[in-house]
């Protein structure tokens, strides 16, 4: 899978995800710390990247415009540490492999996980 990591979580899970045979690439390895939500959405249509981000706004982004083909995985959860990331994305690969191949938004909580299919 090819993945986008948003300036919230670690560039540490950006080498966990490689290590594993991921294609993925972290927003400060460009330098574009600074990019705005809307082109960051962009850059991962273009690149066919699944966004990885602590940011609540994509969620509504998605919704209010229906045009986007992107995939968002954002954590609502307690801790953003690393460990905390790599584990929830471990569960989440296990629970919903069959199901990261299309337009997707899954938020990630720290006792539920919830799936939608885009658009919303």
């Amino acid at each position: 899978m090819r993945f986008l990591l948003d300036m919230g979580i670690a560039q540490s899970v950006s080498s966990w995800l490689k290590s594993l045979g991921h294609d993925a690439i972290h927003l400060n390895d460009e330098d574009l710390f600074k990019l705005a939500d809307i082109s960051i959405i962009e850059k991962a249509v273009n690149e066919k990247r699944i966004i990885l981000t602590t940011d609540m706004d994509f969620g509504q982004l998605l919704a209010f415009n229906k045009s986007h083909k992107v995939s968002v995985i954002q954590f609502r959860t307690s801790t953003f540490e690393p460990f905390n990331i790599r584990s929830k994305l471990e569960l989440l690969f296990e629970e919903f492999s069959d199901q990261l191949d299309g337009d997707f938004i899954i938020t990630i909580e720290d006792n539920r996980t919830r799936f939608r299919n885009l658009p919303i």
